[in-house]
């Protein structure tokens, strides 16, 4: 998954912009975000073809303080440390 970092304010956010939310900078780049942590999650049981029966969606903060989601077949909790993949259908995240 990827997220944007500014280089003059080093401010890590999730969506792309044309210009830093915290500073207004166009020095921007793209990161490639592998590792977070849970902030929380919820347990999905009716969900959509081509998905599993059941997952989870888990709300992630990365280290630069940006935030995601990601859906897994574990069981995670406030505060896990997580690993953050990606597949066809977005990212996927599981216990680190």
């Amino acid at each position: 998954m990827k997220c944007n970092n500014c280089l003059e304010c080093f401010t890590e956010y999730g969506f792309k912009r044309v210009t830093c939310p915290n500073c207004h900078s166009q020095k921007l780049e793209q990161l490639e975000v592998v590792k977070g942590k849970a902030v929380d999650s919820v347990h999905l049981i009716a969900t959509p073809s081509p998905f599993p029966d059941e997952y989870s969606i888990v709300l992630f903060e990365t280290p630069g303080g940006a935030r995601g989601f990601c859906r897994t077949l574990h069981e995670l909790k406030s505060g896990d440390n997580i690993s953050i993949t990606e597949d066809e259908f977005g990212p996927v995240c599981s216990q680190s």
